[in-house]
């Protein structure tokens, strides 16, 4: 057997970054027969969902908006949903207005979650925000729409006291699913599918039954857990597009560098993910290191002309090139079918 094929699922919201369309490398060289797996920077969690890797499978993420999401991903899915279909009234009734969904009106519903996530940590801030669309609103017909959207803020503020994880986990999912390029700051006038959302939530909720979640740093997450029988998957923020991730402290070089020293010394076979540029290439210069290289449709772009590509690394300390051929027997120069004449593979 050549690398991981299990079935998993895919990832319930989007994420920058997202490696569902490297998937099918990834899974391929990924080792077997290993007791942990973890999934340090899961992100959207496209590689945790996609398939069972070892006994014990770890999913992490510094952010605490995501690692709180995929919680209640895990523990409470029946009430995410019932919180984003209306299914439900606060009493626990069948809500007999069943069809009105978060995403009827997807631009007031996002700018209300939008408030109360990003400047809802107290009332003044949220009230100074609240005000701001009320003052925007000219004419009546305006006005009685911006306080439409006041209204809905307040409750999802007073809903969120009561009940702080949940409320945390709907309005982070609104914002991943109807913002531009999963940003969580900017709408997107996108359709929202209600079944589709329904099934990508209760798929993903059954494979995290078997994955535990953590939200620590990745230094400490990786040092504590290192073993020869550890499998070590890394897709760190890429090297100058830090910035693009909201909610966590800025992934700078200095924690790049001290990310490759930690790993250098692992026990644990490790992979990651990087885009391709001179600071990392050199980074990951020991002879110690396999290199894929792999190019990409770039979707962050796409919308510019067709045919703009996205060069990435596929880094290793073990060879996967040997899991890659399945069992060994070709050399790197026979697998023209998989690599082009530089020995990159197109995606």
């Amino acid at each position: 057997m050549q690398g991981i094929l299990t079935t998993g699922c895919e990832p319930p919201i989007p994420w920058i970054g997202g490696k569902t369309i490297l998937l099918p490398v990834i899974k391929r060289i990924i080792p077997e027969r290993k007791n942990k797996f973890l999934d340090v920077f899961g992100g959207g969690g496209s590689v945790s969902l996609s398939g069972k890797y070892a006994p014990l499978q770890i999913y992490n993420d510094y952010n605490p908006h995501l690692a709180n999401f995929m919680r209640i991903l895990k523990s409470r899915s029946e009430e995410l949903i019932d919180k984003l279909t209306g299914a439900y009234n606060s009493d626990g009734t069948l809500n007999e207005n069943f069809e009105r969904t978060f995403f009827i009106n997807s631009r007031d519903s996002f700018n209300a979650c939008s408030n109360v996530f990003h400047k809802g940590d107290t009332w003044e801030k949220l009230f100074d925000a609240n005000l701001k669309i009320q003052l925007k609103a000219a004419s009546l017909a305006e006005k009685e729409h911006a306080w439409s959207i006041v209204l809905d803020a307040w409750r999802l503020y007073k809903e969120r006291e009561n009940d702080p994880e949940l409320i945390d986990a709907v309005l982070f999912f609104y914002l991943m699913k109807c913002s531009y390029s999963a940003t969580g700051t900017s709408w997107a006038c996108k359709a929202v599918n209600r079944e589709s959302m329904v099934r990508l939530i209760n798929e993903a909720s059954r494979m995290m039954q078997g994955i535990t979640v953590e939200n620590k740093d990745c230094i400490e997450l990786i040092k504590l857990h290192d073993d020869p029988s550890t499998f070590v998957y890394c897709d760190p923020p890429y090297y100058m597009a830090e910035a693009l991730y909201n909610g966590v402290p800025l992934f700078g070089d200095a924690k790049h560098i001290e990310l490759h020293d930690t790993l250098l010394e692992c026990k644990s076979d490790v992979l990651l993910s990087y885009n391709e540029c001179p600071f990392i290439d050199e980074l990951y210069s020991e002879s110690k290191w396999y290199k894929m290289r792999l190019s990409r449709p770039h979707s962050m772009v796409l919308h510019r002309g067709s045919g703009a590509v996205y060069n990435e690394f596929l880094i290793a300390n073990y060879d996967i090139y040997k899991l890659y051929n399945g069992d060994g027997q070709l050399t790197f120069l026979e697998l023209f079918d998989d690599f082009n004449e530089k020995g990159r593979i197109i995606l």
